[in-house]
Parts: structure tokens; C-alpha cells; sequence
């Protein structure tokens, strides 16, 4: 989705492009699960139906068309992957399909003479507003004919995962209802798991409402966060265990990861004191990790 932020200016490589489309696919689908996991412990749908849309309105006018034949693109907002079994698949959504509406909302068919994203961040709006209210009625375009297709809700978090332009292990961020993490925490996270616990901890943040003028979207589950900055990383850190555990990933990989992370991406005496030290991190980690299995193997609801 933020694909052009990471390519910048530079003349994009079609095999880059692809690879970079696989990493945004990637991050959709682990946050689409996580969300889905937290049904029942916040309330509103998935606001990703299961797809993952690029728009060649991302990159600059001269270089559409390359991008368009590297990630095979309409003029529209293109899909170019869908979960399978997801409300999207369901739904009747392909591979390949341009996206002409949202409901009433139709998508301006002249790209800006700029890049950005301006058409996708509007379609991802109206489909998160739709399914929150109930079905969305999406119109594609496919083998040069018009469907008018309907995606249903699926119960979960409404949090989108995005991959940033910022840089660094320290580049993950939420602002209340979404995730963008840098594309160098991704090629860190040695798996699937790893990359789900980074993504769970900036979704709880969100859930909790620990971001500036951002509702609490959590309305199940303890939150021992109160105001301190280092308090709320911590409880962010917990939820995620759960998250994670909910959602099919392994909570058990987070004290490895703190302990490679650590290292890496402390600012040491530069440090402003907001995060807990990795050691700290890596400890509570295994403890919650371990009350975590305990409550698994009593056969209870795995509940923060």
C-alpha cells in the first residue's frame, strides 16, 4: 500500500515491485488475523475485507505504466490478492478486478498528477465505514464488464496494517485505528510470528486507546496501563501475547525476539525513558507466556 514511499524517486525495478507487493500482502493478511482475533475483546468488524488494492496513482505520471505491467494494474485501484475464505472471497472479489465504487461512492477515474493516495485511502475508508454498519456494496470492473458485488462484516478489530516510509527497528507506530511499521521490521521478524507480536503490540495500543484523542476500543479484558508512558508499552506488550495466542500465532517467540531486538534498536544512554528496557520486555514476556499456557491447557477463553 505505501509501496511508492519505499521506492521514493528512484526508477522502480519490476522484481522489486513484486517483491514489495508480496511484503504489503504479507502484512495485510498477519493483521487481518490478528484483528479477527480480537473478536470479543473490542467491538466493530474487520475493516479489511480479505484483499489487499494497489493504485498506480501511488507513483509519480512518468512512471505508471511500468508499475501498472509489474503488478498488472487497471487504471483503477486494482486487487491484487484476496484471502481465501475471507469476506471478500466470499463476496465474489478476484484477483484482478478494478474497483469503480464503494456503495454510493463512485472512484474518480482520472488518477491525481501527483503521487499519493488519496483514491485508495478513500476506498479503504468507505469500506471500513460499510462494514461497520453492515454489508458493503463494492462495484469492480472485470474482463471490461461492471459487477456489483457484497461483502458482508466479519467480527473483529477495525485496525488497518500498513508498511511506512519510516526507517529503523524502531519504526512501528498507531494512531488509533492504524499500524504502519517500516519494511526494515519486517525483513527483522524471522517469521510470520515475529512480525504478528510487532503488529499486536501497536494494535493493542489502539484497542486501549493509548493514542492522542483516539476512543478505547477495547470492551473486554483487564488494562493496567494507567498514564505512564513506560506503563502503557507494557500493557500494550501483554495484550499482544493475547492477541497473538488468539489469533493462531505463537505468543512463545516474543522473548526471543526481545532478546535480537534489544541490542539492535536501543538508543542506549540516548534513550527518552518511554519503553521499557528490552531486558525488562523479555522477562515479563515469559511470564505472561507462561500464564498464557496455563490457561490454554485449563481449557478458559484466553482473555488479557
Amino acid at each position: 500500500m505505501f509501496l511508492a514511499f519505499l521506492i521514493a524517486a528512484a526508477q522502480p525495478d519490476p522484481t522489486g515491485l513484486t517483491v514489495l507487493a508480496e511484503a504489503d500482502t504479507r502484512l495485510v493478511t498477519i493483521g487481518r488475523r490478528l484483528s479477527k482475533g480480537g473478536a470479543g475483546l473490542c467491538g466493530g468488524a474487520v475493516a479489511n475485507p480479505g484483499w489487499t488494492i494497489e493504485d498506480a496513482e501511488q507513483f509519480a505520471p512518468p512512471l505508471r505504466a511500468q508499475v501498472r505491467t509489474a503488478l498488472k494494474l487497471g487504471d483503477y485501484p486494482t486487487v491484487v490478492a484476496v484471502e481465501p475464505g475471507s469476506g471478500a472471497a466470499r463476496g465474489g472479489l478476484r484477483v484482478g478486478d478494478e474497483l469503480l465504487a464503494v456503495g454510493s461512492a463512485a472512484v474518480p477515474p482520472d488518477p491525481s498528477p501527483r503521487s499519493t493516495r488519496a483514491r485508495q485511502e478513500a476506498i479503504e475508508k468507505d469500506i471500513a465505514t460499510a462494514l461497520a454498519a453492515g454489508p458493503a456494496s463494492v462495484r469492480v470492473q472485470r474482463d471490461g464488464k461492471a459487477l456489483d458485488l457484497q461483502i458482508k462484516p466479519e467480527r473483529g478489530c477495525t485496525t488497518e496494517f500498513l508498511i511506512g516510509r519510516g526507517r529503523g527497528l524502531r519504526a512501528a507506530s498507531s494512531n488509533g485505528t492504524r499500524v504502519v511499521v517500516s519494511a526494515e521490521i519486517m525483513d527483522f521478524a524471522l517469521s510470520d510470528d515475529e512480525l504478528a507480536l510487532v503488529l499486536a503490540h501497536e494494535m493493542a495500543h489502539n484497542m486501549l486507546g493509548h493514542n492522542r484523542g483516539a476512543p478505547a476500543q477495547r470492551i473486554a479484558g483487564a488494562d493496567r496501563s494507567g498514564a505512564r508512558s513506560k506503563d502503557r508499552e507494557r500493557e500494550a506488550d501483554r495484550w499482544a501475547l493475547y492477541l497473538m495466542a488468539r489469533a493462531g500465532f505463537d505468543p512463545g517467540v516474543a522473548p526471543g525476539f526481545w532478546r535480537r531486538w534489544g541490542p539492535k534498536a536501543s538508543l542506549g544512554i540516548l534513550s527518552d525513558g518511554s519503553h521499557p528496557d528490552w531486558r525488562d520486555r523479555v522477562e515479563r514476556a515469559e511470564t505472561e507466556v507462561a500464564r498464557i499456557q496455563a490457561e490454554r491447557a485449563a481449557g478458559r477463553d484466553l482473555i488479557p
